[in-house]
């Protein structure tokens, strides 16, 4: 009798020194899980932040080293060139903001549309504008009309808003209406480019010929969004230092 008690008491005092134990081990695997999916979300959050869509190569935000510098090499060359900017303040996603004292570059006069100025944008547009509207003025352009320049905005494309930010948030991007040459005609885009006037067509060739814009879009290649003018995303890589573009 004394021998099942003892055996009975075994049994009931293994069973409650088992359940804690038990217990212990279900709360440290849920735990696991937990952290383990805490990781996987911020390894997922890293790997966006390392390859955004629709971002220039090497680029990151806040700006990393390489951008800074790179953004200081292009204010050195807009100092080179002679062009009057401001730094302008802190302005999301723009790496290196400025505004142009003076919007004449390359001898072209860049005119908003209904907006008054100053207007911000990254220093690399000023500087791909001041150094390829030289050949808009050797092709007769005197004047070209924008609406906008930099805008916190998705890219729209083919009628569609796509999930990936526009160049114009980066302030690398204009989008131009018309242009005006020499003798003061007006070419604008909505009602001359299904003409085909022959100025729009010539500065398509050269905008896209030149290998300084990443993207020219116009109503040839998007007639749905870009029916009424012209996209121009001037090019930039903060992964490969940059040469000093020449005047």
């Amino acid at each position: 009798m004394r021998s099942s008690l003892r055996i009975v008491l075994a049994v009931l005092l293994g069973v409650a020194f088992a359940a804690p134990a038990s217990a212990g081990h279900h709360t440290k695997t849920k735990t696991h899980k937990k952290e383990k999916k805490t990781k996987k979300k911020k390894e997922k959050r890293l790997s966006v932040a390392k390859r955004p869509a629709n971002m220039p190569d090497g680029w990151s935000w806040p700006p990393n080293r390489a951008m800074k510098a790179e953004g200081d090499r292009c204010l050195a060359q807009l100092d080179d060139l002679g062009i009057k900017y401001k730094k302008a303040k802190k302005t999301r996603k723009v790496a290196t903001p400025i505004t142009l004292e003076d919007m004449t570059l390359g001898g072209v006069k860049i005119t908003s549309w209904w907006r008054k100025g100053p207007f911000i944008m990254d220093c690399h547009l000023a500087l791909g504008l001041a150094t390829y509207n030289q050949g808009l003025y050797a092709l007769g352009v005197r004047e070209i009309k924008f609406s906008s320049i930099y805008s916190m905005r998705n890219v729209k494309a083919f009628g569609k808003e796509e999930h990936a930010l526009s160049r114009h948030a980066l302030g690398l991007a204009i989008d131009v209406h018309s242009f005006i040459d020499d003798a003061g005609n007006e070419a604008v885009v909505l009602d001359d480019y299904p003409k085909g006037n022959e100025l729009l067509l010539n500065v398509e060739k050269y905008l896209n010929d030149s290998g300084g814009f990443r993207t020219v879009l116009t109503p040839r290649v998007d007639p749905w969004s870009h029916d009424d003018h012209f996209h121009i995303e001037v090019k930039v890589d903060y992964s490969t230092p940059t040469k000093k573009t020449t005047s």
